[in-house]
């Protein structure tokens, strides 16, 4: 499984309203998730790819797209 597709897997199985998430989804604005959701979203993608994101990075990203980039940049995830 590719790594977008996991992070959209994760959100999706992390908040309550099972929508589609796309690439470009907006976590907040979208799907509008709450301080819970995006710390069980954020646990969640730390457990899958064996890393330890910052809080404050976490919270500037908003889409599905934006959180891997975030990832390749730092964490050197492909």
């Amino acid at each position: 499984m590719e790594s977008i597709e996991k992070i959209k897997k994760i959100i999706f199985d992390n908040i309550d309203n099972k929508v589609n998430i796309e690439d470009s989804t907006d976590l907040r604005t979208g799907i509008q998730i709450d301080s819970f959701d995006a710390l069980m979203i954020m646990t969640g993608i730390e457990d899958e790819f064996k890393i330890t994101l910052e809080e404050d990075e976490f919270k500037k990203v908003g889409t599905p797209l934006q959180i891997l980039s975030l990832l390749k940049e730092k964490y050197g995830v492909k």
